[in-house]
């Protein structure tokens, strides 16, 4: 510490004795200045008859010689320590008092609507349509008298209209009997939101539909159905118990909350859980079998590439110098789990896949509790 005082002060005294020296010069240099100065000259009189009242005579030049101030003696290193100091003190008191730039005068972008608020649903049954997609689109915009919707999408029984960027569902959905005779056997206009499709397990059977549904809708608060619930299975395989499965629909924000939440009806709570759908053609990712869901299927898991008993996560190269995991390398003998042939369990030229049926209509699961 007492050497990093002693380095300080040598630096100041050093810089001292540098200023001392330009100050003489500048002294010294200053009197050759004034020295070298020449004296004005004493003017000649000329001859002149003085009026009756002279003007005063104006007085000679004064010729003392100029008095500079005397020079400033040397700062000691604590007064230039202090200036400086004092310098920076102003300065970041003016950075302070300066005003900041401001960010709330800057334009906020506007979000644009999302793809669900620009659809609109419209479910219909009977014969296809009679005209394609385009001309649709182009026949509604003619029956709105403006560019309202954007594409026309037809997939099956479900026509999608998307709107354009700047135009929300809902504006349309206001407008839908300008244009409904366009498409001919609509059974409902649905606005694009979440829906969640929900099992309740162990409802009386003894109870009709509507009662179901109003019992499930007073007693549990915010629950609102889109349409009214149905028994998962049929009437013959109901007949002889006194509990089954009944699938509502729910939309909103929150329909995912009510998964897995015990509903309240007929005074009693009742287990529900997310309806699965699958048919004969789904593969389980699990044990790469068809005809069920992944999540319904507790056997061990088979590996997709080598039908080893191991998850397809966990597939390893056979040699010890390969390091791939989880997928297959120029080392793997692939092996069917279904055909026992010499490729993976999910190619399409497998003879155990089932024939291709693209139209089939997934089933649902089939009901556990029947007590």
């Amino acid at each position: 510490m007492i050497e990093m005082i002693y380095q300080i002060h040598k630096d100041y005294r050093t810089a001292i004795d540098a200023l001392s020296e330009q100050i003489e010069a500048l002294t010294e240099e200053v009197s050759t200045l004034k020295d070298a100065t020449p004296r004005p000259d004493t003017p000649t009189p000329i001859p002149f008859t003085l009026p009756a009242t002279a003007p005063p005579r104006p007085s000679a030049p004064d010729t003392h010689p100029l008095t500079l101030p005397a020079a400033a003696p040397p700062k000691s290193w604590a007064t230039v320590a202090r200036k400086g100091r004092k310098e920076k003190t102003t300065m970041a008191a003016r950075a302070a008092q300066a005003p900041k730039p401001t960010t709330n005068n800057r334009p906020q972008l506007k979000k644009g609507l999302t793809a669900r608020e620009r659809r609109l649903v419209i479910k219909r049954e009977g014969e296809p349509l009679p005209t394609s997609a385009l001309d649709l689109r182009d026949d509604i915009n003619l029956a709105l008298a403006a560019t309202y919707i954007q594409t026309v999408s037809i997939r099956g029984n479900t026509v999608t209209l998307t709107t354009m960027e700047s135009i929300k569902a809902t504006s349309l959905n206001s407008k839908v009997g300008s244009f409904l005779h366009l498409i001919p056997g609509t059974v409902s206009v649905l606005l694009d939101t979440p829906v969640s499709h929900i099992l309740v397990h162990g409802i009386p059977t003894s109870k009709s539909l509507v009662e179901i549904a109003t019992e499930l809708t007073t007693f549990n608060t915010g629950l609102s159905l889109t349409g009214q619930p149905r028994w998962l299975t049929t009437d013959d395989a109901r007949a002889g118990t006194s509990a089954s499965t009944v699938v509502i629909t729910i939309t909103g924000p929150r329909a995912s909350d009510y998964v897995g939440k015990r509903l309240a009806a007929f005074s009693s709570t009742y287990r529900t859980e997310r309806r699965l759908c699958f048919n004969s053609h789904t593969q389980c990712s699990n044990c790469h079998g068809y005809g069920h869901h992944n999540n319904k299927y507790t056997n061990p898991a088979t590996c997709r590439w080598c039908a080893s008993p191991h998850p397809t996560g966990n597939h390893t190269c056979p040699t010890a110098t390969c390091r791939i995991r989880g997928r297959p390398c120029n080392h793997t003998v692939l092996r069917c789990v279904n055909c026992k042939g010499p490729h993976d369990a999910h190619t399409t030229r497998c003879p155990s896949r089932p024939v291709s049926a693209q139209d089939e209509k997934p089933e649902e699961g089939k009901e556990e509790m029947t007590t």
